[in-house]
């Protein structure tokens, strides 16, 4: 009830104007073959279905950039009779993704770089890369999705938590964490799973010039108050920290108390008022 007032309510943002989303609209058409295997498409609204397209796309082009040198490091090392064939494939493999600045984040004492890819997979894109020349991993070249994994499932919270997207960790709970995205002004609820749980606005459309002023602690001062299932200081949270305006802080007190009253009305009749709302 609180969440659907709130999006209602919430400060319209051009999301066609921020980075993620110019990003989305170069990049998407390149890559629109494994966006479909991942069942996105071209034409994406949904500012949190961008941040998870992203994700996919940058995974590619790392994927692309690490198979766009093997041949030619590969041709260099054998005239290089100092260093073995793998180390020195796998050295300038790593310099070629600092030098660009590749997304990853490490796992398991590993860096993944290519998280459509299962771990041991990234294994080979990372610690055994001329491997990628012989079969089979040569055919993931040309055929990647015939090893593609569900991403968002296999390394959940670690994949927000990275360069891959602009989202900024607030606080990991006991199963999901809560991020926030600056241009789309948004908090994102993520589960362990690598799901969206729950998406809060943070302006509402009362709000004309948002007070950006130590925005993350006020934030964070919010996010608390959300994991304490506190209804009401969650929205005094809001209210206080200048994200909603005292017009939409008094329309939601106003429909909690209802819905409490309504409970307590419920229970008093003998019925679980959680089952009857």
């Amino acid at each position: 009830m609180i969440y659907t007032l709130l999006q209602k309510r919430k400060r319209k943002v051009n999301i066609h104007q921020t980075d993620d989303y110019k990003f989305y609209a170069k990049n998407a058409p390149i890559y629109a073959q494994i966006l479909a295997f991942y069942h996105f498409g071209l034409s994406e609204n949904q500012p949190f279905r961008i941040i998870q397209a992203n994700i996919i796309i940058k995974a590619m082009m790392n994927k692309e950039l690490i198979e766009s040198k093997l041949e030619s490091f590969s041709l260099e090392s054998t005239q290089n009779t100092q260093i073995k064939q793998d180390e020195y494939i796998k050295n300038k493999v790593w310099k070629l993704l600092d030098d660009n600045s590749a997304p990853y984040f490490p796992q398991d004492k590993s860096r993944i770089y290519v998280p459509i890819f299962s771990r041991s997979l990234n294994l080979i894109y990372n610690e055994e890369c001329s491997k990628l020349l012989e079969y089979p991993y040569n055919n993931l070249m040309e055929k990647p999705q015939t090893s593609c994994v569900d991403l968002f499932d296999t390394y959940g919270i670690d994949l927000y938590n990275s360069p891959f997207t602009s989202l900024i960790l607030i606080r990991k709970d006991k199963t999901s964490s809560a991020f926030y995205h600056h241009d789309f002004e948004t908090l994102y609820i993520i589960n362990d799973q690598g799901r969206l749980d729950l998406e809060i606005p943070l302006y509402d459309k009362y709000i004309k010039n948002p007070d950006q002023h130590k925005i993350i602690n006020k934030i964070e001062d919010v996010v608390e108050k959300f994991y304490s299932n506190d209804y009401f200081e969650f929205v005094r949270s809001l209210y206080v920290n200048r994200f909603i305006s005292r017009k939409t802080y008094n329309k939601i007190r106003y429909k909690i108390s209802l819905n409490f009253l309504w409970k307590e009305k419920i229970f008093r009749k003998g019925k679980n008022s959680d089952e009857v709302l």
